[in-house]
């Protein structure tokens, strides 16, 4: 005959697997009163939390999924509860936690990758790109491959100008996700800055707003070229559809634009039918 904690323990497994934490922490909870020492159920209801913070922060509700996290950690130390607490440290800005809790992850398991992944994310915002191709690296060695952690990687190699080895990471990518939208924009601008691959560039950006016509960094990056490209009417159609999807980002850009060193609509910049586009006036 089955005993209770092994039912139990499947039935709580199962809920998890659904994402019903609630249903699973019901049943585990209701197995610390009938076996308040048993390691496996702590190690369970540790983990179990830590899932359940991870679904809290995730819509929004990072009190309490801190709370959760919390709990996880005093049910049972583990390296992934300490990433999620670096994760909503770093989210808060509170980057001196966020690096203690990720560097308590590694202590406990040096071989988390997701520690490692968490850890070059921190870096990058913290502005230290050469550590951080040094997390991703590790994380990648570890067995990740996401296209978070490879367009991480490309953002650090650009930070110290190694454009090559940031070229690439963005094709490494871009052969795992050849129809990601947001890697084929990354590809774009890598072929464009890295490699001064225009036609290239332009293919990517194209690719990648076949895909998702929202794309709207892709959307400005053709408007540019073509305004570079003296491709008048073209660029201003590539600026109605970004103005379309999001006017204040599109303004944001053309802004940050206006002020670059290499402008990409320096013959446009006073052009009335491109400020009319922008909703704005020409001084």
């Amino acid at each position: 005959m089955v005993d209770d904690l092994t039912v139990r323990m499947k039935e709580s497994r199962e809920f998890l697997a659904k994402g019903k934490h609630q249903e699973a922490l019901a049943r585990l909870m209701h197995l610390t009163e009938k076996y308040p020492d048993n390691r496996e159920v702590k190690s369970a209801i540790a983990a179990a939390l830590n899932l359940r913070g991870i679904a809290q922060a995730e819509a929004g509700a990072m009190e309490r999924a801190g709370i959760d996290f919390e709990r996880s950690l005093r049910y049972q130390e583990t390296a992934d509860a300490h990433v999620s607490m670096g994760r909503l440290h770093q989210s808060r800005g509170q980057f001196q936690e966020a690096f203690q809790e990720y560097t308590r992850a590694l202590d406990l398991d040096e071989d988390l990758a997701a520690a490692h992944e968490y850890l070059g994310y921190y870096f990058l915002e913290v502005g230290d790109p050469d550590q951080a191709v040094t997390a991703f690296g590790r994380a990648i060695a570890k067995g990740l491959a996401s296209k978070h952690i490879y367009l991480g990687l490309w953002e650090a190699y650009m930070g110290l100008e190694r454009k090559e080895q940031a070229h690439e990471a963005a094709l490494e990518i871009s052969k795992r996700l050849p129809d990601d939208d947001q890697v084929l924009g990354t590809l774009g601008l890598s072929y464009a800055v890295c490699q001064g691959d225009y036609d290239s560039a332009e293919d990517a950006w194209k690719r990648a707003v076949e895909i998702n016509p929202k794309n709207l960094s892709s959307l400005f990056n053709l408007a540019g070229l073509a305004a570079v490209r003296s491709r008048r009417r073209e660029a201003m159609d590539y600026l109605k559809r970004c103005v379309a999807i999001d006017r204040s980002r599109t303004l944001a850009m053309w802004k940050e634009d206006v002020n670059a060193t290499r402008q990409k609509f320096a013959a446009y910049s006073g052009d009335e039918d491109f400020l009319d586009i922008l909703g704005v006036t020409a001084k």
